[in-house]
């Protein structure tokens, strides 16, 4: 009898502790650690042929993540594949390979990121357990241990006799210690758990709906009818889907679990340790990759991806170089590597900052959250105040701009990212803030209204771009923080209605408002980045971030003259500039905002815009501010005319964000500084929580309210100063 066999490669692990050559954006499966191919290539290779008579292996199938659709597609052009919107463990994904499969199908789940040597052993095995996953068995593959490993699982098996029969499972036992382990291996009835499985389809979808019937459910719900090579599973229903691993949804519930005991030089590549393992012949020896020089060293994993490394009379440690990053530890501290990554890749902009003014920082975004989170809500009309007065009173009875609506929600949101003492409060006006948006500002013909009255009704009916932005980032970052899936479908009610219609076909980006009117500007589209990188961020969107590239492309084509070093604010239809080199209007605020939303895109996209970010951001510190104050100027003329000469807080908040995320032009001395100088002009000057929204020319204050719309520019600021992002 011939079995043909369904590989299914589960590909959506993050490697955290091969970090820095593994990353969010390209975790290790995607990467060349053990060969010249990838880690993902070489498991699917394992399939290509076999010499076995009685087995053959059909086309496999790839459950991974929809933002790494991109290098899927690359390195495994012809494979079949189920593309998840968001991680949800490894059941649902095992439930999603069922799923797309014939009932009677045999399929083989294994994951992406494993090393195999015997691969003539590994095929015996399958055919073993083939023939045990005919008969209804789900079937383990239990690696014969060499020795009392505590990194990995175990499975007890009955009976002493070591047979490679497919033999009954008593148990799965989680990592044990040292002791525990040797005594495993004394037993001779354990073995280490590879995480790869082998079943009938219809059996395992038996399984998951008896022991975990929500699972099977919400990933069947969020596949829909799509039956073709590319699934993607829709966010909105997947979203729901429990998060649990196959092991505790199935594994460990079921009675007709079988294990096939197999020596196949495997490998889980967890951690450094164990590449150096696979890449040396001994302990001792050093193992080197790129540029890197080692003498009288001993035990070295050594790798460079850009600068020399030159090492000497050093033992057993790990030296990792990137082109950001530089990673040193002992080589048998995998713990460690990925709670520096943690750290590293959270709060690498203030690592070398000082600690005095970071908790200077943070204490006054702690106290403006409790202010806001007590006054900001209007309690009998619903939806947030647009101002305080001076005296630190809310003013209730003000007009209201929706985009202040959702800056509120984004800042909440943030604040439970944050860590925030006051979370829970912070949620509640996420989801106040959430269902008034959805409830109370709708437009009738779709989209969002632009402006209410204290009581929520509307003042202006416009659909506008910068309001719907502001919607977008403010779903997205709620979704993220709390789950809320209203906030989610705002946002992607929000981005339906201006693709459908404000997208402009003939000249790219999208028109800013439901009534067009001149002049156009860019200022929309800069939010519009925004909120598709929050949006990518929140869902791997790849739409999201395919809409952020057009607007780095309109940016890099229409907005910024680079013979200037300017960026336009204002436009004619066709996206030329309305004004003449010499009398282009420049906002310093927006240059140091725009360097930020680019370093922040090349970091998803590997786009390279840093040219760009640093010449905006000189031209800025050079000509647009105030030489008394060293405050940025509200707007100027190209020519160096001043427009506005006074200097409002967001503007100098967008400007040490850019010097702190993008260091070079400034000294981090300077830049800290400038933090300063912020908190004594602005921030100690307005009433507890609240600051001075401008001063004038002379550094007078210039305030009448305390505008809420400011609070977003403090968090966006303040939370890469923060311990958690």
């Amino acid at each position: 009898m011939t079995f043909t066999i369904h590989p299914a490669i589960l590909c959506g692990g993050a490697g955290t502790r091969l970090w820095p050559l593994s990353t969010p954006q390209t975790p290790k499966q995607f990467l060349s650690l053990t060969s010249t191919q990838s880690m993902i290539e070489e498991t699917a290779m394992r399939f290509q042929s076999t010499q076995r008579s009685d087995l053959e292996f059909a086309k496999p199938l790839v459950v991974g993540s929809k933002r790494h659709e991109a290098l899927l597609r690359k390195q495994l052009p012809d494979a079949d594949m189920v593309l998840e919107p968001m991680g949800r463990n490894s059941a649902p994904a095992v439930a999603a390979a069922c799923l797309s499969r014939a009932p009677e199908d045999l399929i083989l789940i294994l994951p992406a990121d494993h090393d195999i040597r015997d691969i003539d052993a590994f095929h015996d095995a399958i055919a073993i357990a083939a023939q045990a996953a005919e008969d209804g068995a789900i079937v383990t593959f239990g690696i014969e241990p060499t020795h009392p490993a505590t990194g990995y699982g175990y499975i007890k098996t009955a009976g002493k006799t070591r047979s490679s029969l497919a033999r009954d499972v008593e148990a799965f036992v989680e990592k044990p210690d040292s002791k525990t382990a040797q005594s495993y291996i004394d037993a001779g009835t354990y073995y280490w758990n590879a995480g790869i499985f082998l079943f009938k389809a219809n059996v395992m979808s038996a399984a998951l709906e008896r022991f975990v019937p929500e699972v099977y459910a919400g990933t069947r719900k969020a596949m829909g009818d799509q039956i073709r090579a590319k699934i993607d599973l829709i966010a909105e229903t997947f979203a729901e889907t429990p998060s649990i691993s196959i092991d505790y949804a199935v594994m460990e519930k079921a009675s007709n679990v079988k294990t096939v005991p197999v020596s196949m030089g495997w490998s889980d590549v967890g951690g450094y340790r164990a590449l150096h393992e696979l890449l040396t012949n001994n302990a001792s020896e050093n193992y080197t990759s790129g540029p890197v020089h080692v003498q009288n060293s001993t035990g070295l994993y050594v790798r460079s991806e850009g600068p020399a490394i030159a090492v000497n009379g050093i033992s057993n440690l790990v030296i990792v170089a990137t082109d950001g990053e530089v990673m040193i530890t002992p080589k048998n501290d995998d713990a460690a590597v990925k709670a520096l990554g943690k750290v590293v890749q959270s709060d690498r902009y203030a690592l070398d900052f000082s600690s005095a003014l970071r908790e200077r920082a943070r204490d006054w975004l702690w106290t403006a959250f409790d202010v806001w989170s007590k006054i900001g809500w209007d309690p009998v009309r619903g939806g947030f105040v647009e101002q305080l007065h001076m005296d630190g009173t809310p003013d209730v009875d003000a007009v209201r701009r929706v985009r202040v609506q959702a800056r509120q929600v984004f800042s909440f949101a943030k604040a439970i990212e944050m860590g925030w003492p006051g979370s829970q409060a912070a949620k509640a006006l996420v989801d106040k803030g959430i269902d008034f948006i959805d409830t109370r500002l709708r437009h009738d013909d779709g989209g969002f209204v632009h402006l209410i009255d204290a009581d929520g009704d509307p003042l202006d009916k416009r659909r506008d771009l910068y309001d719907h932005a502001f919607i977008i980032l403010a779903g997205s970052a709620a979704y993220s923080s709390t789950g809320n899936l209203t906030a989610l479908q705002l946002a992607q009610d929000a981005l339906e209605y201006i693709n459908s219609n404000l997208k402009d076909e003939l000249h790219g980006g999208w028109f800013e408002s439901s009534e067009f009117e001149l002049p156009r500007r860019a200022n929309p589209h800069m939010h519009m980045l925004e909120a598709m990188l929050e949006l990518h961020k929140a869902t791997d969107s790849q739409a999201a971030l395919q809409h952020a590239s057009e607007v780095v492309h309109l940016f890099e084509t229409k907005f910024f003259n680079p013979k200037t070093d300017i960026l336009a604010e204002y436009f004619n239809a066709d996206w030329s500039c309305r004004e003449s080199d010499d009398w282009v209007t420049w906002e310093p605020g927006h240059h140091y905002e725009w360097a930020t939303l680019l370093s922040q895109y090349d970091a998803i996209s590997g786009h390279d815009s840093l040219s760009y970010q640093r010449r905006m951001m000189r031209r800025a510190d050079q000509s647009g501010l105030n030489s008394k104050t060293k405050f940025a100027f509200n707007a100027l003329r190209a020519e160096k005319t001043l427009l506005n000469a006074n200097s409002r807080l967001w503007h100098q908040l967008e400007m040490f964000r850019a010097h702190l995320i993008i260091p070079g032009l400034i000294s981090r001395s300077e830049t800290e500084a400038l933090l300063r100088r912020v908190f004594e002009a602005y921030l100690q000057k307005g009433p507890s929580g609240g600051w001075l929204d401008e001063i004038s020319e002379r550094a007078s204050d210039n305030s009448s309210v305390v505008p809420a719309s400011m609070l977003y520019h403090v968090v966006t600021a303040f939370c890469i100063l923060s311990n958690k992002q």
